[in-house]
């Protein structure tokens, strides 16, 4: 870290010094750096000069060393050619001798041909070239080109490079032969010999000693040069390089055009490492643009830091002179402004020196030679003199910071607090004094005085505000009415014992008390005779549970009781017993004795790790399991309870469902005439397809929807599937007289059933709706009298279903006036054999006919049944003797075989 930080600090005392003459020696930089530049560029052109001749001075070589090789073999073709001229019957033996001499003088040559009028006849060497006898070259476009140009020209071409049998390649050498009979030249045809490519390239030295046979061909590169080689003799139609890259075309080549016989070829070179490489010596060029660089730039550096230096430490002098009298000033102003005396004591004579703010602030005037001890303790309170004495005298001898406050007695006879600050030194005579300073504090005093006082008063508020809480935090935890805790409370209870179950899993149990009757008291004698029972009860409550217990209103007439750890079972019930007991016996108010009773529902927590606030749930549960079971008892949560409020929440859901998915079907169970046993309608009756129990009657479903409050949705679900299927029975030739539909009491007391079933489809009479007994129709409110009413005008008749089991009265049946009663099955089932039912059975029939309402009689299990019926005078049968309940297409068969069977 030392070495680091020492190098640190050099390098900013070297840029310090630098930094004043950086200009010049940016200038002195840039000039350096620029010749340099010009320098440098000039070698580079002077460098890319002498490539370029050196690339041209061997592309000029290679291209004279490959026309001589191309020239020396056409002159020896011609040679052979001036043979066949003179001798052109020239026989086979001869051929190959000369042939031979041929091939041998110039080994590049791989074979030889004549072929007078441009078909081959003689080739050497035969070997090989047997397939070659009998070619013609005027045959394929390729060498017809070239001989042609030949035969015109009347010279020898070169054409190819050409693929050879033997599978290398070459070039096709093409004399042209003409003999001279009498004076007359005639064209005899053509001499033709292939070169080896591969070796005239190596005699013309383009390849080195030692290259791969391959590199006869593609990607080749010379020594000093990339070089191409392609055919140009077609102005429009050139040709890719056949010996190095065509792309070095494209590369900015040395270009040489090399005129051989027939045709143009055009060589390419670039240098091998390509025109951007950089001169053998740019690297010396650079370290010597660098050295001068720094011979000319460090010298300027450090003049110039060295001159800035000095010029720099004469400004800092210059500038802590301007700020030691700024600060003085400052000082000055200060002082002057806060009121803050400067005084000094000699410690050796005693002698004050006090400034003009000192004696202000003592209430004396300035005087010469500076106030006594004696002056001094004149103005000090004398309450105070002895401590501000004391403080002083124990500075000096134990030479600490002199600290110390006292009150002045002002001349107009106020007080003055003065504060006072000091230290002890030497001064420039060598003498030991004590310097400070003094100031006016009163108001800071006064300021703490109040601030104590307001203290103290905050303390007061502060603890009205804890006891103002205290009552409110028990209001909002208390029940006002019955002082009981309320529902907050046991939140807070219950989250506690949570913590505690988790620890040590404590048992507890909760107790949810419903009071009975209690409406009927609150309406009837008011809300203060209300109010009384609820406080009986909660002393009762009080009085019966244990003192770590806890009890809770937690409803307008619903109380918990919280029991921890209670002895068992049987323990909760007696308790339960009691607090049943006593709250039955009855309560005076005003002179009114009040009866009313509790229903109460236990749940346990035991060893199991359950919710507590889930218990209080299933406390709930069990208490309304206690109102269901006839109230003013108590019932306990158990495992079996809560799988039937599963089921049943699970069966709601799967109603709604079915609701949503058509699950819900119209089943048909026939009615007939007593008397002559014809089909006189049907009773629509709701049946649930269930996805998963399959067919389901109502006694399955319809308690839960009339909790659901979607019976009225299944009357409709009934209403509109009856009249759709009497329309498709209709058009089936099958005669329903009526249809007999359920309406529940739900939707007979809706205001709006009449608007809805003015848009249906049916005849008068054909419709009929069941209305049961138990609607207490004597009792009806307005809505449900109109409703019948307009159903009547509708033309639908209106039938009591379960007649004898309900509370219909007689008066009911003239203010309504039905068409038909159903006779309930409970009292049809034992007629055959108790005299009671029969006359019970006839009574109704009797009453129906004297008012002109017809009788139905349901549930009629034998024909024996139906046969005492029909004497009894009933008019319509109905029962499982007949027919049970049936959908719609085995109705359609049903009612289908019955007219078959009275017709027959």
């Amino acid at each position: 870290m030392t070495n680091s930080a020492t190098i640190r600090h050099r390098a900013w005392t070297l840029a310090r010094l630098a930094r004043p003459s950086l200009f010049p020696a940016v200038i002195a930089a840039a000039v350096v750096f620029t010749g340099g530049y010009f320098f440098k560029e000039q070698n580079r052109q002077n460098f890319q000069s002498e490539l370029k001749s050196n690339v041209e001075s061997e592309l000029n070589l290679i291209a004279t060393r490959l026309q001589s090789e191309i020239n020396n073999n056409i002159t020896a073709l011609r040679g052979f050619a001036n043979n066949i001229s003179v001798s052109p019957d020239m026989p086979q033996p001869v051929f190959d001798q000369l042939a031979t001499k041929l091939l041998l003088q110039n080994p590049q040559m791989v074979r030889v041909s004549a072929a007078p009028d441009a078909v081959i006849r003689m080739t050497f060497p035969l070997v090989g070239n047997e397939r070659m006898i009998g070619t013609d070259f005027k045959k394929f476009r390729s060498s017809r080109v070239a001989v042609d140009r030949a035969q015109s020209k009347a010279k020898p071409i070169i054409a190819g490079p050409v693929r050879l049998p033997s599978g290398r390649t070459g070039f096709n050498l093409f004399s042209p032969v003409f003999t001279k009979s009498n004076e007359t030249v005639a064209f005899w045809g053509f001499m033709e010999a292939v070169i080896d490519e591969k070796e005239i390239y190596r005699n013309a030295r383009l390849f080195h000693d030692g290259n791969h046979e391959d590199e006869a061909s593609r990607g080749h590169r010379h020594t000093d040069i990339q070089l191409a080689i392609r055919d140009v003799s077609v102005k429009n139609n050139i040709q890719d390089a056949f010996f190095g890259e065509t792309s070095i075309f494209e590369k900015e080549p040395v270009i040489r055009q090399l005129d051989l016989p027939g045709g143009t070829w055009e060589l390419a070179a670039i240098p091998a490492s390509g025109w951007t490489q950089e001169p053998g010596n740019s690297s010396w060029l650079d370290a010597a643009v660098l050295i001068a660089a720094a011979i000319a730039i460090v010298p300027i550096l450090l003049t110039g830091g060295l001159v800035n230096e000095r010029q720099r430490n004469i400004a800092k002098l210059r500038s802590r002179e301007r700020e030691l009298l700024t600060v003085s000033h400052r000082l000055n102003l200060a002082l002057e402004s806060s009121n803050i005396g400067i005084w000094e004591i000699d410690l050796d004579t005693q002698q004050r020196s006090w400034d003009k703010r000192m004696y202000h602030l003592h209430g004396m005037r300035p005087g010469d030679g500076g106030p006594s001890f004696a002056d001094w303790r004149q103005t000090v309170h004398p309450d105070d003199i002895a401590a501000a004495s004391l403080t002083l005298f124990k500075a000096l001898d134990e030479d600490q910071e002199y600290r110390s406050q006292y009150r002045v007695i002002m001349p107009d006879g106020g007080v003055r607090h003065v504060r006072n600050v000091g230290s002890t030194h030497t001064g420039a005579d060598g003498k030991a004094k004590i310097t400070g300073i003094s100031w006016d504090v009163t108001d800071d005093v006064l300021m703490t005085e109040q601030l104590r006082s307001a203290k103290a008063l905050a303390e007061a508020k502060n603890g009205e505000l804890a006891e103002a809480k205290d009552r409110i935090e028990h209001n909002a935890l208390h029940d006002p009415l019955t002082g009981l805790g309320n529902r907050r409370m046991l939140d807070k209870a219950l989250e506690t014992l949570s913590g505690a179950r988790k620890d040590g899993l404590r048992n507890i149990a909760i107790l949810h008390i419903d009071l009975d009757r209690f409406k009927q008291i609150n309406d009837t004698l008011g809300h203060a005779a209300g109010d009384a029972m609820l406080v009986h009860a909660s002393e009762i409550l009080r009085s019966n549970v244990r003192a770590g217990d806890m009890v809770a209103r937690i409803g307008g007439d619903e109380f918990v009781v919280l029991v921890t750890d209670p002895p068992g079972k049987s323990s909760l019930t007696h308790l339960s017993e009691r607090i049943i007991a006593e709250m039955r016996q009855p309560v005076d108010y005003n002179g009114f004795p009040c009866r009313f009773g509790v229903s109460i529902g236990i749940a346990v927590a035991g060893d199991l790790a359950i919710d507590e606030r889930q218990l209080l749930v299933n406390a709930d549960i069990a208490l309304y399991r206690a109102k269901e079971n006839g109230r003013n008892r108590c019932e306990f949560f158990t495992e079996a309870l809560q799988a039937e409020i599963i089921t049943t929440k699970r069966i709601a859901d799967e109603i709604l469902e079915g609701i949503e998915k058509n699950q819900f079907v119209t089943w048909y169970q026939p009615q007939f005439e007593a008397g002559t046993l014809r089909l006189s309608g049907v009773e629509a009756l709701i049946r649930w397809n269930h996805p998963r129990d399959g067919v389901l009657t109502p006694d399955k479903f319809l308690g839960i929807a009339e909790e659901l409050n979607v019976v009225a949705t299944l009357d409709r679900i009934v209403l509109d599937r009856a009249l759709i299927d009497a329309m498709r029975w209709a058009a089936a030739g099958i005669d329903v007289p009526k249809i007999s539909v359920n309406v529940s009491a739900k939707r007979l007391s809706d205001d709006t059933l009449l608007n809805s079933l003015r848009g249906l489809s049916f005849k008068p009479g054909q419709l009929s709706f069941e209305l049961v007994e138990s609607i207490f129709l004597d009792e009806s409110d307005d809505i449900v009298t109109a409703n019948i009413e307009g159903i009547k005008k509708l033309g639908i008749d209106i039938e009591i279903d379960d007649f004898g089991t309900g509370h219909t009265s007689i008066v009911s049946l003239l203010k309504i006036k039905p068409k038909r009663l159903k006779i309930d099955r409970q009292l049809v089932a034992p007629i055959l054999t108790a005299r009671k039912e029969q006359a019970l059975i006839r009574s109704i029939i009797e009453i129906g006919r004297s008012l002109g309402i017809e009788t139905v009689a349901e549930g009629v299990e034998t024909m024996a049944h139906a046969e005492m019926l029909g004497l009894l005078g009933c008019d319509l049968l109905q029962g499982y003797a007949f027919s049970k309940p049936l959908t719609f297409d085995k109705f359609v068969a049903f009612a289908t075989n019955e007219a078959l069977q009275l017709a027959s």
